[in-house]
């Protein structure tokens, strides 16, 4: 009987600094069960540099959402934490309603979160009306697959 990986991780909450830290260390904790299931003998490694490096970018673009998203309200509002593994690719997809905020364009300590994500992650930012998505990719590790469609 192969093992299941786990259900895919949702999580929603207001886009507050405490929640970063929470949604953060919940995705890690996925991570390690998802991957598990995932990867073959020998991997262990890898998987952990995957698993550190997607938990990083996330955590990156989970504080854009909170430092910047929702910057011209009084109140936070919504973000949300999608992850999966599917077809030998994890994909971790963060979401807000709220407006997106160009980077400066001039020298500034501030700006690289998006550069620094997409060196560690295939990344893709959806800039919507309102909201921007942004997604963070990572093969596995050669050799690994999904077990989760194998037959109990």
């Amino acid at each position: 009987m192969s093992p299941q990986a786990p259900p895919d991780l949702d999580l929603t909450a207001e886009a507050a600094p405490p929640q970063v830290g929470a949604f953060r260390r919940a995705l890690r904790r996925w991570l390690g069960e998802a991957l598990e299931v995932a990867a073959p003998p020998g991997t262990e490694d890898e998987l952990a540099d995957l698993t550190d490096d997607l938990v990083l970018a996330t955590s990156e673009a989970l504080e854009n959402v909170v430092d910047h998203a929702y910057a011209a309200r009084e109140d936070p509002g919504p973000m949300a934490l999608r992850a999966e593994v599917r077809d030998g690719t994890v994909a971790v997809v963060v979401t807000d309603r709220g407006r997106w905020r160009d980077p400066p364009s001039g020298p500034s300590s501030r700006g690289r979160g998006l550069a620094m994500m997409e060196s560690l992650a295939e990344t893709s930012v959806d800039r919507g009306e309102p909201g921007t998505v942004v997604t963070l990719r990572r093969r596995l590790p050669s050799g690994a697959h999904d077990r989760s469609a194998a037959p109990a």
